[in-house]
């Protein structure tokens, strides 16, 4: 990780730079982008973007910009550079994406924008961002990959108000980043959205769980499985039903795309509700269920090298849900009303903080959305 967040501290000099700097480029172009294609997008803003076509990927960038010479940088990393040098301004908007090495394997965008974060507020100004702030990190997937936006700011040497998006794409072997850079006062939310959306990636992506020096496909079924004994202080255990039907539903734990959410919101049973699963919860352990209710608290825990979240939802017949949900779960808060989708695992009972002991039904939750 540190040879990562080194490479990102010398990539991101780019978004540290000036239009005194970057007008020495103006009439000069990489060796890549002289052999790029760069065409007019045909979309509705076709006069606004254009597109980049590198070695196994392309992106949309403003068609007012112009090519950064990053050659005399010698950080091989840097696949592509663009500037606005058509201003008079001291600091110029720019952005560039990066293709580096991964030297852990890790597969979790947070934990790259967490190492990040850790990195700009200790030495950042060794690099030109001074009093760096993160100000938000977002899940974002590209296609059915874990993909985040880490979003900061900081400020430039010229003393202009920085913003530094930064969205980021690992896979086993490497980490790609799409780094953009705007003055506070430039800062654009939809163009910065046209951009990154823009992004398309032509060679195959590669993203399994690690686990020591042992590669193998992340399991739906042995997370919840080997969750079970925590979430319910050995008291209850997966049943092999339950953990066949994981397995084969691998692919919607958890649904982070809007393909895969309509996939499973389709797979819902809607006749089955908490009183259902109160009364004999091994009838439907091959059943998604939803519920709906208030959040009575929610937990999050990285614990595992991935973030995930414990959320406690009591519905409207006052039955207590716990879902384990593979994922972060954004902005949801306590007392927050929230959508679960999920699979039943088994039923169990804890400890009231007032005395006495609550029943509850664990879910394995596909889907946590606010309400």
């Amino acid at each position: 990780m540190k040879k990562l967040i080194t490479i990102l501290a010398l990539a991101t000099l780019l978004s540290a730079c000036g239009n005194s700097e970057t007008n020495t480029t103006t009439n000069s172009q990489t060796t890549e982008a002289s052999k790029a294609t760069e065409t007019v997008s045909t979309e509705a803003k076709a006069t606004k973007y254009t597109t980049y076509s590198g070695e196994g990927f392309s992106f949309a960038y403003p068609e007012s910009w112009k090519s950064v010479d990053t050659s005399q940088m010698n950080v091989p990393s840097i696949k592509a550079a663009f500037s606005d040098q058509s201003s008079s301004a001291t600091f110029a908007d720019n952005m560039n994406l990066t293709i580096e090495a991964s030297s852990t394997g890790s597969i979790n965008p947070e934990e790259y924008a967490n190492n990040i974060v850790d990195y700009y507020t200790q030495n950042g100004s060794s690099i030109g961002i001074s009093d760096y702030k993160k100000t938000s990190y977002t899940n974002k997937p590209y296609k059915e990959y874990s993909a985040g936006v880490l979003e900061g700011a900081y400020k430039h040497t010229s003393g202009t108000d920085v913003v530094l998006v930064q969205y980021l794409i690992p896979t086993n072997t490497e980490l790609y980043t799409m780094t953009l850079t705007y003055a506070k006062d430039t800062y654009n939310q939809d163009e910065i959205k046209d951009i990154l959306d823009s992004l398309s990636i032509a060679v195959p992506l590669e993203q399994t769980a690690t686990t020591g020096n042992t590669s193998a496909t992340a399991s739906a079924a042995d997370f919840f499985n080997e969750l079970t004994p925590y979430i319910t202080e050995d008291t209850a255990f997966m049943e092999q039903a339950s953990y066949d039907f994981f397995g084969k539903h691998n692919d919607v734990f958890p649904a982070i795309t809007a393909e895969l959410s309509k996939k499973v919101q389709g797979l819902v049973d809607s006749n089955v509700t908490t009183r259902h699963l109160n009364k004999n919860v091994a009838n439907y352990y091959n059943t998604f269920v939803q519920v709906n209710g208030e959040v009575i608290s929610v937990e999050e825990d990285s614990s595992l090298g991935a973030t995930f979240s414990i959320v406690h939802v009591m519905d409207e017949n006052g039955n207590d849900i716990i879902a384990l949900y593979p994922a972060t779960t954004g902005d949801l808060l306590d007392g927050d009303y929230a959508t679960v989708i999920g699979a039943p695992i088994t039923n169990f009972s804890f400890e009231n903080v007032g005395g006495g002991y609550t029943n509850a039904t664990l879910i394995g939750a596909s889907l946590v959305v606010a309400d």
